[in-house]
């Protein structure tokens, strides 16, 4: 199944938000979407997968259940991360300047939508 449609409307949704990618916990990019050629899926998915993995184990090491979501902001973009089933997470790119509570809530929203399909 392609979650383009999907990936393009998270990051129409949101102001500021260029780019949505699906990726494995494996760090291998299942789709992603972007206004901004600098971001590469591929790449984006290799780097997070051990932050995913650095969530896990530290949520798993305090006890404090399975984590849904992490938020990063870097000088140039804000990551949101959100589980969609243990082996696959959905990220969104936004600009500092965009709107990550909204960009949180169309994550979710998206989960919805597609978690059905893994």
């Amino acid at each position: 199944m392609s979650f383009i449609k999907t990936l393009q409307e998270t990051v129409e949704r949101v102001d500021g938000a260029v780019a949505s990618v699906i990726i494995g916990s494996d760090g291998i990019a299942v789709e992603g979407y972007s206004l901004e050629p600098a971001i590469n899926a591929e790449q984006l998915g290799a780097e997070l997968s051990a932050l995913i993995r650095e969530m896990t184990g530290t949520s798993n090491s305090l006890g404090l259940g399975i984590a849904g979501e992490l938020s990063i902001a870097y000088e140039k973009y804000v990551l949101i991360v959100r589980r969609i089933t243990d082996e696959y997470y959905i990220t969104l790119v936004i600009k500092p300047q965009g709107n990550p509570g909204k960009g949180r809530f169309v994550l979710k929203n998206a989960v919805s939508k597609i978690e059905k399909e893994f």
